[in-house]
């Protein structure tokens, strides 16, 4: 008997049919305060984006070389883009 046949004739092929698809892979909309992770993090790259332009146009940058810089600009904290 091969490994297929016997998984195919035992009680754990119903197991597997039978259990809620896996949460892992689901896709929630993100809202700023909602608590999860994702979410957590996207607030704090708002936040850091607001911070970073506030630092830039008391430097006396235009909003072009603003936009410019801030559209570069990579988290400290995780390395993505603060604007997506």
């Amino acid at each position: 008997m091969n490994r297929r046949r016997f998984l195919s004739t035992t009680i754990l092929s119903g197991v597997a049919l039978m259990s809620p698809p896996a949460g892992a892979f689901t896709v929630q909309k993100c809202e700023e305060f909602s608590g999860t992770p994702a979410c957590l993090e996207l607030a704090k790259h708002k936040e850091q984006v607001a911070q970073l332009d506030n630092l830039l146009s008391q430097k006396g940058l235009d909003l072009a070389q603003r936009q410019a810089i801030l559209r570069n600009a990579v988290c400290p904290f995780c390395g993505q883009l603060l604007l997506s």
